[in-house]
């Protein structure tokens, strides 16, 4: 288990530890009366270990999407919080997951993607192990021309697995191994959009960046609309701050939507669209989704979207964005440009966002910041996502001082 080699809390930060609970405490509070996350949240290292020991740990990850590893014998390496994992495509054709660390020195083994691999060899002493994590190889281990020695047990050397499901084309790990299914995790949201015939996404395109901020300010950005009419006028100009409502799914998930989204169209075409959602009055509604903790998805009539963010430091992070379009035609040449019409109004929404979320991180290195409030009208998602930070971090801490 990977509390087992994570190093325990000193008392020291067991102290700062108590001291960051009080300040978060206010969170518990209504809406209108709840302080924010303080600059520490955002801009600390000790903070992100934190995070590390508890939110990337204990939940559902989403590290990648299959079309990664299209062919068996891919491998595809991510971090998760600066945690070495990588994603196999087995002779089976199951993605698996491993810590991406040779059982032998501990050097990292993949670190480029690689395509139709029959084992995962390591490049410093050349173990090599089999696309199911076992150990197969040892070269000279026991000396010269010998890859064993008496009493070696290559069983207790195999990569260390972790756990790993899939739903439609996102992969999602748990480093605890102790999470409820990832089906249950996700029911509430299967359940909201069960208008739509999810089985019809078909992958189109993806974007990637960085950015100077913390994680959880993509997060929470997208969480809310009020921000809409100032930061992304064009986009304002189709769906509108007062089209939105803003919503909860189940105990982990919030969410806004537009009742009023419009698709693109050149002449009198557009994208195809999901079927029969006129019986669900959902032909003009869009909705976006914050899966916690580190996922954002958006559902519209015509596309589906996937955004990834993974935090690299306290002040830089990583994002991916995914397309995917509704049925198989949609993904042909003759809808090339309409296609390019979300992914051209994302890269420009997300332009918009990155200088707004850097320059919140900035806020943060200023002593005067107190973390803030919400509005109780237009953030409460906002707010619940900091409650689930919140929660997820002093619940472990609680539980690991259980354990000693």
């Amino acid at each position: 288990m990977i509390e087992k080699v994570l190093a325990r809390p000193s008392d020291d930060q067991n102290s700062n530890s108590n001291k960051l609970e009080k300040k978060i405490a206010s969170l518990n509070s209504s809406t209108a009366d709840a302080i924010g996350l303080p600059a520490e949240a955002y801009t600390s290292e000790e903070f992100l270990e934190r995070e590390r020991r508890t939110i990337f740990t204990n939940s559902w990850i989403c590290v990648g999407i299959s079309a990664d590893l299209p062919d068996i014998g891919d491998l595809f390496p991510v971090e998760v919080a600066g945690m070495p994992i990588v994603l196999v495509r087995d002779r089976l054709g199951k993605i698996r997951a491993f810590h991406n660390i040779c059982s032998h020195r501990g050097l990292q083994l993949v670190a480029e993607p690689c395509q139709q691999q029959k084992r995962i060899r390591c490049p410093y002493h050349s173990w090599s192990y089999d696309l199911d994590g076992e150990l197969k190889s040892t070269p000279h281990f026991g000396g010269y021309w010998q890859d064993i020695y008496e009493g070696f047990d290559h069983k207790r050397k195999n990569l260390q697995s972790i756990e790993c499901q899939q739903w439609l084309d996102l992969i999602f790990i748990n480093l605890a191994g102790n999470a409820p299914p990832l089906r249950d995790y996700l029911q509430p949201i299967i359940d909201r959009w069960s208008a739509y015939d999810l089985s019809l996404l078909r992958y189109g395109q993806e974007i990637g960046f960085e950015f100077n901020a913390n994680w959880k300010l993509a997060v929470e950005n997208f969480s809310e609309s009020y921000h809409l009419p100032w930061i992304h006028p064009q986009l304002n100009n189709c769906s509108r701050m007062e089209d939105h409502f803003s919503f909860e799914v189940g105990e982990n998930h919030v969410g806004q939507g537009s009742k009023l989204y419009r698709s693109g169209e050149i002449g009198d075409r557009t994208l195809p669209v999901f079927p029969n959602l006129q019986k669900t009055g959902r032909e003009t509604v869009a909705e976006y989704i914050s899966v916690f903790p580190n996922l954002m998805l958006g559902i519209h009539p015509d596309y589906f979207l996937a955004l990834m963010v993974n935090p690299l430091s306290p002040s830089r992070s990583v994002e991916r964005m995914a397309f995917y379009f509704v049925g198989d035609t949609a993904t042909n040449s003759e809808y090339e440009a309409l296609r390019q019409i979300p992914v051209d109004l994302w890269k420009i929404t997300n332009d918009e966002d990155l200088e707004t979320i850097e320059r919140l991180q900035k806020g943060r290195n200023s002593p005067a910041f107190g973390g803030g409030c919400f509005s109780p009208a237009l953030e409460t998602t906002v707010h619940q996502f900091q409650r689930l930070v919140a929660k997820a971090i002093v619940v472990n801490k609680s539980e690991n001082n259980n354990e000693k």
